[in-house]
């Protein structure tokens, strides 16, 4: 083709026509030559989905690196693929920016993988990166967050509401030990995940669905979306309202209970005030030593890592899979189990 091309430059050349003649036919194969040599790119690049030594291909965009809970995710995945002979492009961060999120991911499928994982910060923004994945037969396994409707090839999650709910017996049952004999309000109040956090939202669900039965009652459920400062702020809010008459806040990620236990210790009401989170990140597990956590619902993000990388390892080899459950999508679900890290540091099952 490209012999073709620099031909008909060369025939434009030789006519004779006018000088603007000329130029007009000489632009023209050149322009032709160009797409040709682009085209020629594209199908070098779509057609190489695997690696120059055979190996398989894989992209991984996580939500954000800063946020401690994707730190064993990320080292899962690496880990995985290298035991698998996967070699895996770097990390994409998304750094929780949904515009970042889909640029980086359309990068990774641009460059002709044969696997996208994803843990995404915009899960309404999935379905976009689908129909790009779609287009050039590129499976997508999510983990963790949520799909945002979107149809992919597997979802791993947490058991969230499961979790959330496994929390709010355990406040109850230390609450009915008297081991917290300063507090006796009836209230208790959440700090929630991002609203598009489909899946992390029902932590909160889990938790009241233990606690109001027992005669508590919830009065405060603001978004801290993730963010220790925000829940700072609104742990604030909550103590100035209501004083000492609130026994417990429930926050929907360890980000937040960070963020909310320094409200509370710079209130003076550590132990006057209890704080329980969700995670399991090291900087829970420290506060509970310190004796500033309550307690924290451990999610296994290694094992979600993992257990994604192999997963999308089969889907690619024709393997067959078997999901914990369908979701109203049709898409595979597999769901990860969690434990509760009590206030002595103890795991529960």
């Amino acid at each position: 083709m490209f012999a073709f091309s620099l031909y008909t430059i060369r025939l434009f050349a030789a006519r004779k026509p006018t000088n603007a003649k000329r130029l007009q036919y000489a632009t023209a194969a050149i322009v032709a030559l160009l797409i040709i040599a682009a085209v020629g790119l594209g199908i070098h690049s779509r057609g190489a989905k695997s690696a120059d030594d055979g190996k398989l291909v894989f992209g991984w965009s996580v939500y954000d690196m800063s946020n401690p809970f994707f730190i064993p995710m990320d080292a899962a995945v690496r880990e995985q693929c290298e035991a698998l002979g996967v070699k895996l492009l770097p990390t994409h961060d998304q750094k929780g920016d949904a515009t970042e999120m889909v640029t980086g991911v359309s990068a990774l499928i641009a460059q002709g993988i044969d696997a996208l994982l994803v843990s995404p910060c915009s899960p309404e923004s999935m379905s976009a990166i689908t129909a790009k994945a779609a287009k050039a037969n590129i499976p997508v396994v999510v983990l963790d967050i949520g799909t945002g409707g979107a149809k992919i090839n597997a979802f791993l999650r947490s058991d969230m509401y499961g979790g959330g709910a496994k929390a709010g017996r355990y406040f109850l049952d230390v609450m009915k030990q008297g081991l917290y004999p300063d507090i006796t309000s009836k209230k208790v109040a959440i700090i929630k995940c991002e609203t598009s956090a489909t899946y992390a939202i029902t932590r909160g669900e889990g938790f009241k669905s233990a606690v109001v039965p027992a005669g508590y009652t919830v009065v405060e459920e603001q978004h801290g979306n993730s963010n220790k400062n925000e829940a700072y702020k609104i742990m604030r809010v909550y103590i100035n309202k209501y004083k000492n008459d609130l026994a417990a806040v429930f926050c929907e990620n360890d980000e937040m209970a960070m963020g909310a236990i320094a409200a509370v210790d710079e209130a003076g009401l550590t132990g006057k005030l209890l704080i329980y989170g969700f995670d399991g990140n090291d900087d829970a597990k420290a506060a509970i030593k310190e004796k500033k956590l309550g307690g924290t619902v451990a999610q296994d993000s290694h094992r979600i890592g993992a257990m994604g990388t192999e997963i999308a390892y089969k889907i690619v080899k024709g393997e067959k899979i078997e999901a914990s459950e369908v979701d109203k999508d049709g898409n595979n679900v597999f769901l990860v189990p969690v434990s509760m890290i009590d206030r002595d540091g103890n795991v529960l099952p």
